[in-house]
């Protein structure tokens, strides 16, 4: 071995101290709800609660919360010496107080406010209590027996035979049927009121602290070295060595198999199929007493230290840290020829029974090196490489002189065998090292690496920013640009035995690669403790990967790749790993606070969940479960939901599904243990609820039926009258409209024949019959005058106002072209047959395009007529003059018909003279006709009739003004 290296890596004397191996526990005092330090006694009611005696109150325990319960409460005494639970749900209650109450659905019970409890003559502290097969209660004095039936009778009981009942030692079950009863050293049955001699014990010191009687098995003092275990189903009696020389305070009888006596120096316990092994429990500590769960959990209540859970008999804890090594923390573990080496941040490396777990021997550096690394060598046997934070050295055998080779100023992060060569990852780069002379042989990345593997085919290097895979021809291909959780920290790499490659990350979970695709992404939400790994161990078809948050064993073989999950509360010192290793089925862990060692296949996997209500509170009251109304006012419904899914193992990592079926479908997921529903509509309700503890095993759905009672306009009698009601209006309504209906299509249809018969009375009224008899006559008078050319003249142009008049009248609209035309035609006419004694123009505004509007046919005609016959006929001369104009004027139209006629009074005063024999109808027709389209059309024709006057009030003539809508 070279001089230098001894001077650089000088060790510390080989010693080899005993360090025991320590259980470990889950306590609970008074910081974490506990109602007093000091505990008396402990029990586990039917629902599943724990329920804790204290010398300061009650407490009941659901695993998260604690309740607790005093005199203000209901309680006779703060001080509680003795619980019992039996099959109906109440916990019974013995306080210091010498009487006796019980804890039912939410309140307690005392002789104050049950009636059967006032009628118990108790005199002295209840020590024991009982239940038999029939739901039978048998509370136990020193001197006497307390029998309550479940019809409500109480039998107090102080006799047997002729003979006083004296110095009883404890009480219990009969599965035959009836009760125990211990008596000096007698044991005797009680059943049906009677007491029959079972057998004899050997009961030497006779004390009720001195005797347990718990599932048929009783355990007594014999004498000052023994102890006396009688089964009552093997009907013998088995004797076993009392080594405790610290002062008794009670037995207990945790299950068939395990007997445990309880001291000021912690508990002992034995284990009846090896009565020569016994475990050594909280040494130090006043135990009182010890209870066994339905989930398997030991329960140690103690005198000034609270509750304490065993979190696991099998899983024992080593730890290395002591005054001067205050951070130890275990960093590596290396199997090593029957041994596990573990070494810790201050370069101990200590040797551990790879088959018990305990220490055998350790050698120390001079200096501490934090982060060691340990891997065996693959060339030389017996060779263990060491690498820290400042070297790389190697190991031989297990002896400190023969230390060689030295690879100096060099961090390592990561060790991996590679062939001959090692692998050796480092704060810079990872380089090929010759592992029998720690010699650089070449430099294969030139960045910092976080961990290494490799199957002399492919080389996995992790590092901050992802994983890179190498193979033969020596090319890093980044595996992160394949998938995203690649891309972070990589923490460590294994191959299992179907050559899948799983890849620990730090902060994207676990994942199972193979042949370039992923086969599984393992994390919090499917299963593992944490995303946050950092170690990863392969045996057996089974990795374990450690977590900051605990201890995941994965199933590879199974499909699903199945997880058993491990952190404190099943017994590992820390839940942040650092390594892990398995040898033959033992299991080491590496934690900051040291090694926890169990065996894998005798480590209890199973646990069990429990979900039950607390409370419910409806509209501000708050109610026991059994006791909450399934119908509630509508005024009520305001709802919360109190409940908690009991898994001690679990140390309150539950987590909770959820539906509220009514009001949603969909499964919801919650960790709070409430649900509040403020206010839910009227209808039918069932929530169904369901725990899962840390180890996904669900609990029974439990469920709660409830109805939010309908609004009065929402119950079906209402609704009923209401539909009546509505119907009978509806009808009513619907009658009303018909009605009116019928009446506006009646009117409709008076109106469609007045219009009908106005139409044909225009149609006959268009045209002065005077008009046509004298234009006959002019025809007549042409044709006496031999005047060929002006009859045919006229009458073509009669006979062409005849047809227009024929063909516009069956019209319902013709254009303004049209009726221009027509209305030319007319006056051209009249002209002719008056001689000449008027004229007539026709002036149409630029903007009007005659041809494009329309308006009702010969509309204007009756007033045309009217200018003729009345206003220019009685003029004197020949200077008549009919004007007509049309423009447009926004939306409508505009036709002003206008004459320098006598006027319509001069008019008036002619027809009275001078009386017509004809009456024209044609400009009350149009008037009428104008009416009817008004009606019918939400735009309406206006018409105007204006007399014109000169300044002396002398008649110039008339102006008709019609507006028609522009359609």
């Amino acid at each position: 071995m070279k001089t230098s290296l001894v001077s650089v890596l000088f060790l510390l004397v080989w010693c080899s101290p005993l360090f025991s191996q320590e259980h470990s526990y889950s306590r609970y005092d008074s910081k974490e709800g506990l109602a007093g330090s000091t505990v008396y006694c402990m029990t586990q009611d039917a629902a599943g609660f724990m329920w804790f005696g204290t010398e300061t109150g009650l407490s009941r325990f659901d695993g998260t919360h604690f309740s607790n319960f005093s005199m203000e409460d209901g309680l006779p005494d703060n001080e509680v010496i003795q619980l019992f639970g039996d099959s109906k749900g109440r916990v019974w209650i013995a306080p210091f107080r010498k009487t006796i109450c019980y804890y039912y659905k939410g309140k307690i019970y005392n002789r104050e406010n049950d009636p059967l409890l006032k009628k118990l003559p108790i005199r002295d502290n209840i020590v024991h209590m009982a239940e038999d097969n029939e739901g039978n209660i048998l509370l136990q004095e020193l001197a006497r027996l307390h029998l309550i039936k479940p019809g409500g009778e109480a039998i107090t009981i102080t006799t047997i035979g002729n003979k006083p009942l004296d110095n009883l030692s404890v009480v219990g079950h009969r599965k035959a049927g009836g009760f125990y009863v211990v008596q000096n050293d007698s044991v005797m049955v009680l059943q049906n009121n009677r007491f029959t001699l079972w057998k004899t014990v050997d009961f030497g010191i006779q004390h009720f602290n001195h005797a347990s009687l718990v599932d048929e098995t009783l355990v007594c003092r014999t004498n000052e070295q023994l102890i006396t275990v009688a089964s009552m189903q093997e009907n013998g009696q088995h004797y076993y060595p009392y080594k405790f020389k610290a002062k008794h305070v009670n037995y207990a009888v945790i299950d068939h198999q395990y007997i445990g006596g309880c001291t000021r120096e912690g508990a002992w316990v034995y284990d009846r199929t090896r009565p020569d092994s016994v475990q050594h429990y909280l040494p130090g500590i006043t135990v009182s007493n010890i209870f066994k769960d339905s989930e398997g959990n030991w329960w140690f209540s103690t005198f000034g230290n609270g509750v304490y859970r065993l979190n696991s008999p099998v899983v024992l804890n080593l730890k290395f840290t002591n005054s001067e090594l205050q951070d130890n923390q275990v960093e590596s573990l290396l199997p090593f020829n029957g041994w596990v080496l573990a070494a810790t941040t201050m370069l101990q490396v200590n040797r551990l029974s790879a088959q018990t777990g305990r220490r055998e021997g350790r050698f120390s550096f001079s200096w501490p090196a934090p982060k060691p690394v340990l891997l065996r060598s693959t060339v030389e046997k017996n060779r263990i490489l060491l690498g820290t934070k400042h070297f790389l050295v190697k190991l031989a055998s297990w002896d400190p002189a023969t230390y060689s080779d030295l690879l100096n100023c060099i961090s390592v992060k990561a060790l991996q065998a590679h062939g001959e060569f090692v692998l050796v990852a480092t704060e810079k780069n990872v380089l090929t090292v010759d592992q029998k002379t720690l010699k650089v042989k070449d430099t294969l990345w030139h960045d910092r690496a976080t961990c290494l593997f490799s199957n002399n085919e492919t080389i996995y290097i992790g590092t901050l920013n992802g994983l890179y895979q190498i193979g033969p021809d020596k090319k890093a291909h980044y595996l992160g640009d394949q998938l995203r959780a690649f891309q972070g920290r990589i923490a460590a790499v294994r191959e299992d035995s179907n050559h899948i490659v799983w890849v620990a990350t730090a902060g994207e979970g676990l994942i199972a690669w193979q042949n370039g695709r992923l086969l599984k992404h393992i994390t919090r939400t499917k299963g593992l403790t944490s995303n946050i790994c950092r170690a990863l161990h392969y045996s057996d078809g089974l990795l374990w990967v450690g977590t900051d948050k605990g201890l995941n064993k994965v199933n590879v073989q199974f499909p699903g790749f199945p997880i058993q999950k491990y952190t404190i509360s099943d017994g590992l010192l820390s839940d942040i790993i650092n390594d892990v290793c398995v040898v033959d089925k033992k299991v080491f862990v590496a934690t900051p606070e040291g090694v926890t060692f169990f065996d894998e296949e005798k480590i209890a996997g199973e646990s069990r969940c429990d979900l039950r209500f607390v409370d419910i509170t409806i509209g501000g009251k708050t109610y026991h479960p059994a006791d909450a109304p399934s119908l509630i006012p509508h005024d009520k419904n305001n709802i919360r939901f109190n409940y908690v899914g009991i898994s001690y193992k679990s140390n309150g990592n539950i987590r909770y599904r959820y539906r509220l079926l009514g009001l949603d479908s969909s499964w919801n997921e919650t960790q709070v243990s409430f649900l509040n529903y403020p206010t839910l509509p009227s209808g039918d309700y069932e929530l169904q609820l369901q725990a899962i503890n840390k180890f996904d095993v669900p609990s029974k759905m439990v469920l709660a039926r409830f109805t939010i009672e309908k609004l009065l306009y929402e119950k079906t009698w209402f609704r009923v009258l209401a539909g009546l009601l509505f119907l009978a209006a509806t009808g009513l309504t619907v009658t009303y409209f018909i009605r009116r209906i019928h009446k506006r299509e009646q009117e409709k249809t008076a109106i469609s024949k007045r219009i009908g018969e106005l139409e044909q009375l225009s149609r006959k009224a268009q045209m002065n019959p005077h008009f046509i008899f004298n234009s006959l006559n002019s025809i007549q008078q042409y044709v006496m005058d031999s005047d060929v050319a002006g009859a045919n003249k006229f009458i073509s142009g009669f006979s062409r106002l005849i047809r227009q008049t024929l063909d516009f009248s069956s019209k319902p609209e013709i254009s303004l072209e049209e009726e221009l035309d027509y209305l030319t035609n007319y006056l051209e006419l009249e002209r002719t047959r008056l001689e000449d004694a008027f004229t007539w123009s026709v002036i149409i505004d630029e903007a009007v395009i005659p041809g494009e509007y329309y308006i009702p046919p010969m509309i204007l005609q009756p007033f045309v007529e009217n200018s003729v016959r009345h206003g220019l006929r009685y003029r004197r001369d020949k200077n008549g003059i009919v004007t007509i104009s049309v423009k447009r004027e926004g939306g409508h139209l505009i036709c002003i018909l206008e004459d320098n006629g006598i006027g319509r009074k001069a008019a008036r005063e002619y027809k009275s003279i001078s009386p017509i024999n004809y009456q024209s109808k044609g400009l009350s027709l149009t008037a009428d006709r104008i009416t009817m389209f008004n009606k019918e059309h939400e735009e309406k024709i206006s018409m105007k009739i204006d007399d014109l006057e000169d300044n002396d009030h002398q008649a110039l003539g008339t102006r008709v003004t019609i507006c028609f809508p522009v359609l």
